[in-house]
């Protein structure tokens, strides 16, 4: 069995560092972006999503329009750690859900993916300063690269 010494040993702390601190910053920034009410005009509608804290590894949301004073929800997800992992679990309605792993992340922009999905095979949330939120989804379909751009604002923390 090999023995950790000297730069071996550095190199293993500063590694192990690197990671926990990495793991702990992509905690935080996701138990503090996405908590809120989001809003956006469509279409004549109001579409929102809204994002709630259940825990520190778990985050539940929903996306929902109103028209007329009429809510319809089309979506109900969670933002949940599995492990190290975080993910994104879409139950769209009268879907099956659908599991999507955060592969991409600063502390204002995350990239969820699922390469075995139809569409979207990736869902991009980035947060701005100015309480707006620049969501995508995208994917391939028929061999072209599809996206769909949503801009919502913080209403409601």
């Amino acid at each position: 069995m090999t023995e950790f010494k000297g730069n071996n040993m550095k190199k293993f702390l500063l590694i192990s560092l690197i990671i926990s601190f990495d793991l702990f910053a992509q905690d935080e920034s996701i138990l503090t972006q996405f908590p809120g009410k989001w809003k956006m005009d469509f279409d004549k509608a109001e579409v929102y999503e809204e994002w709630e804290m259940q825990s520190k590894t778990e985050l539940v949301g929903k996306s929902y329009s109103t028209k007329d004073g009429v809510q319809s929800i089309s979506e109900n997800f969670y933002l949940k750690k599995f492990a190290d992992q975080w993910a994104y679990v879409a139950i769209p309605k009268n879907q099956d859900v659908t599991l999507f792993t955060l592969i991409e992340h600063t502390s204002k922009k995350f990239v969820f993916e699922n390469k075995e999905h139809d569409f979207p095979q990736r869902i991009i949330y980035e947060f701005h300063k100015d309480g707006k939120l620049a969501a995508a989804i995208e994917g391939e379909v028929n061999d072209e690269i599809k996206r769909k751009e949503f801009l919502y604002e913080l209403v409601e923390d």
